[in-house]
């Protein structure tokens, strides 16, 4: 099932992610391949209302923020049934890194949530996103953050990603971008020539899977519902269809998940 309207967005220009170090690698608890016998066919968070709403990173090229908070909002109301709004701007500002609206993984994120700032700050605690790096301060007296306990990687296999979604719930994902950038609506079937896989620049969250049947000619075209960070008017209501299956753009190299309990 597809959502929303197609519209135009102008995205950021500059490269917002950098694949995993060895801080966040030596950190994060390995995944075993996900043994879990028979799975659905297709899965979509979204149907159970366990997506938080599309959000805008505008010029800030924070993207390894957006998808980690994007992750834990979910896994906060698959695991414990919680509905929160986490601070990106948090993570811009105080996670001590000094990246700011540079270029960062996802799982160094999550190592910085889990080991330096013990979890996300709601955004109604902290200051409202403003797409730049700002000195790191709190509203009032410092509140308590929404606690993260840990984080793990999924193996670079997208059969064993997509029982992951299944079993687990929403993988944060590096991706090259450049066909997501020309993307307008449908299943993208990028070329590996104009969409790298090794060149990841950005974080996105798959939030779901399915497969596309061609009732006139019978091809099946599995697929990822990944859900982005440029807003709702950009794809289908904020979301990107991606084909699954040979590690298009590069969705399988580096993924990974928040744990909230």
């Amino acid at each position: 099932m597809m959502y929303g309207t197609l519209l135009f967005y102008v995205f950021p220009s500059v490269s917002c992610y950098v694949i995993s170090d060895s801080f966040s690698n030596s950190n994060a608890s390995k995944l075993i391949p996900v043994n879990i016998g028979k799975f659905p066919e297709i899965w979509d968070w979204r149907d159970r209302k366990m997506v938080s709403p599309v959000k805008d990173q505008f010029g800030c090229n924070a993207c390894w923020a957006f998808s980690a908070v994007a992750n834990i909002e979910s896994h906060l109301k698959i695991y414990l049934g919680i509905e929160e709004q986490l601070s990106e701007q948090f993570l811009i500002d105080c996670d001590g890194s000094g990246v700011g609206c540079g270029s960062a993984s996802v799982l160094y994120s999550f190592g910085r949530i889990v080991n330096k700032l013990g979890g996300v700050l709601r955004s109604s605690d902290y200051e409202a996103y403003s797409g730049r790096q700002r000195p790191c301060s709190w509203k009032d007296q410092t509140p308590k953050p929404v606690p993260v306990t840990g984080y793990r990687r999924v193996r670079s296999e997208e059969e064993d990603m997509a029982r992951a979604v299944y079993k687990y719930g929403p993988l944060s994902a590096g991706i090259n971008s450049a066909s997501m950038k020309t993307y307008e609506g449908g299943i993208d079937e990028p070329k590996d020539e104009l969409c790298a896989p090794t060149d990841l620049d950005h974080a996105v969250l798959i939030v779901g899977y399915n497969v596309y049947l061609n009732i006139n000619t019978g091809e099946r075209v599995p697929y990822w519902i990944i859900k982005n960070s440029w807003g709702v008017n950009w794809g289908d209501a904020g979301f990107y269809y991606l084909v699954r299956g040979r590690n298009a753009c590069g969705i399988a190299n580096d993924v990974s998940f928040a744990t909230v309990n």
